[in-house]
């Protein structure tokens, strides 16, 4: 029993009388003793640290409750760190439990490798019966191995190697669990720095991300810990559904910092980027407003009394956007382009190439009156959704599966993109519109489907095609670093973000593009209408828009 190790078992508590005299028990009941207890209340009425005294006086374990009352959560989980003496911090909450074996096995783990400075396992739930039925004790039950989207894990790895994961930003976005559950060597706080007393539900979270990012990790595959869920607490320990917006920012702040990002997995870095949308959309609103003040057709709103049929459920959102609120905003955003500067009029017939689940689909539902929707995209399951949400609803729109390879989106595709027919007449489309499409092809495949633009659109329309643009003034913004893409990497006619998997994100020197647009006698209206992807101040959307029309003697 009285084999010391060098741990500081820091306890913020708070109004915790409840279960806090178990907690306590917990940490006295270890197969080795602890180097010191610290307490640190935050002004606690209900007696939480008259406990504490009562169970330290029984006890021959050092206990050092503070003196200071330290406001808020995070600040005093902060308090106690600050005054630890240990190697090592192992977090107890006060509602949590300690397995038996719990600091023996997490500092042997530590001790194997002074790269370690952070061990964590999974661990129990202690559900009360108050909350069986809350949903997200429903939700935390159905994802008992947070870590799970990290694969197999070994008792040691770079957690760098934990970053890397395509799956970071997927739900849970907690992988590693709550502080209880944790083992931190002390000195990594003096170089990560403290919990960031700014956030509260991805705090955790925002210090493990940067904690892998300075240390490997050790894995114990079994659960040591205990973590409570009770009706004074349940609802803030974790918030899947809807964690504030906010929160997410800070994480993504810190993902983006120079000591992690190059870290990431493209996916991940994909995300980040196009996060930035979300972020910068107030100044394109500035933009869109002058432009709605000017329209008589109202935003497509949800139908009274429920949800909006015509919005796809979360998993099939893609990696660009944030959710219902994002998908809907980008969508009405385009529309207003496509009515206001591509003179689009409720009787044409319209072409989506890369139509998604039906982000611009949906505001034309309520615009098209005599004309015609057809989209087309080589995603299969988006494809699907569509066709079974539209055709009862909206018969003059329609979705068509290409099954055309691409390593990021069908990378079991069966046709080349370079050879692919688009499956209608010639000039048949009024007017043709194409978001981040190009921004994800290669070069004879851009050119192919833009010849295939010009050959279904009718002389004298003109089509939206979206694009990244490599010219001097973006070229600046990239070598300044200002830039949220910098297409280090170039190829034969295009620059690429990931040299594995190029077709992720790709750019075009806006020289090569005017060249192929006069090559196919597309009239560009001028000026091209920059995005704010390189920090442009003057940005209009995100990605670079090029509207061009089909001249009356091109058939």
């Amino acid at each position: 029993m009285f084999n010391p190790v060098p741990v500081s078992v820091c306890m913020p508590i708070y109004n915790g009388a409840l279960y806090i005299r178990d907690a306590i028990q917990s940490i006295f009941n270890q197969t080795v003793i602890p180097q010191e207890i610290i307490v640190s209340d935050s002004g606690s009425s209900d007696g939480s640290e008259n406990i504490v005294r009562e169970e330290a006086q029984r006890s021959k374990l050092k206990v050092i409750i503070l003196p200071a009352k330290t406001p808020g959560m995070v600040a005093n989980w902060n308090s106690t760190i600050r005054a630890a003496s240990g190697k090592y911090i192992k977090f107890l909450f006060q509602d949590d439990l300690l397995h038996s074996n719990c600091l023996e096995e997490m500092v042997k783990v530590a001790e194997s490798d002074k790269r370690i400075g952070l061990v964590f396992s999974p661990r129990d739930l202690l559900v009360e019966p108050s909350v069986e039925e809350d949903l997200m004790t429903q939700w935390l039950l159905q994802h008992p191995n947070l870590s799970a989207a990290f694969g197999n894990l070994e008792t040691n790895q770079a957690g760098s190697l934990l970053l890397r994961s395509s799956k970071l930003l997927q739900g849970p976005l907690n992988k590693i669990g709550e502080p209880t559950a944790v083992l931190v060597r002390t000195d990594l706080f003096h170089k990560v720095g403290l919990f960031n007393e700014n956030m509260r539900q991805l705090v955790d979270m925002e210090m493990w991300v940067r904690l892998m990012a300075s240390s490997h990790v050790g894995y114990i595959p079994r659960a040591l810990s205990s973590v409570r869920f009770h009706a004074g607490q349940a609802t803030n320990r974790h918030r899947t559904e809807e964690i504030d917006r906010f929160e997410r920012d800070r994480l993504q702040d810190t993902l983006r910092t120079l000591a992690i990002y190059p870290l990431l997995h493209w996916r991940v870095k994909c995300a980040l980027r196009f996060a930035q949308l979300r972020r910068n959309r107030f100044c394109v609103k500035k933009k869109l407003r002058s432009l709605a003040d000017q329209s008589r057709q109202p935003p497509v709103s949800a139908p009274e009394g429920g949800p909006d049929p015509l919005i796809p459920p979360d998993s099939l959102h893609s990696v660009g956007s944030h959710g219902s609120a994002e998908y809907v905003a980008v969508g009405e955003e385009f529309f207003r382009y496509f009515r206001d500067l591509c003179k689009l009029k409720p009787d044409d017939r319209v072409l989506d190439v890369g139509s998604g689940t039906g982000r611009m689909a949906r505001p034309l539902t309520k615009y098209l009156k005599g004309g015609s929707y057809e989209g087309i995209d080589i995603v299969a399951r988006s494809v699907q959704w569509c066709q079974r949400t539209y055709a009862s609803r909206y018969p003059n729109f329609r979705f068509h599966f290409a099954d055309i390879y691409n390593k990021v989106y069908n990378p079991d595709g069966k046709h080349k993109a370079s050879e692919y027919r688009l499956p209608f007449e010639t000039s048949s489309f009024d007017f043709i519109f194409l978001t981040s499409v190009f921004t994800h092809m290669l070069p004879q495949d851009m050119e192919h489907y833009l010849s295939e633009v010009v050959r279904v659109l009718k002389s004298s329309n003109r089509c939206l095609i979206t694009y990244f643009l490599i010219n001097p003034a973006a070229w600046k913004l990239i070598n300044e670093g200002a830039s949220y893409h910098s297409f280090k990497y170039e190829l034969p006619g295009c620059r690429t973000e990931f040299a594995d998997t190029p077709e992720a994100v790709v750019a075009y020197n806006e020289s090569t593009v005017r060249g192929l647009y006069a090559k196919y006698r597309l009239n560009i209206t001028e000026p091209v209408l920059y995005g704010t992807w390189c920090k442009r101040k003057d940005g209009l959307s995100w990605q670079d828009m090029i509207i061009a029309t089909k001249p009356a003697d091109c058939v």
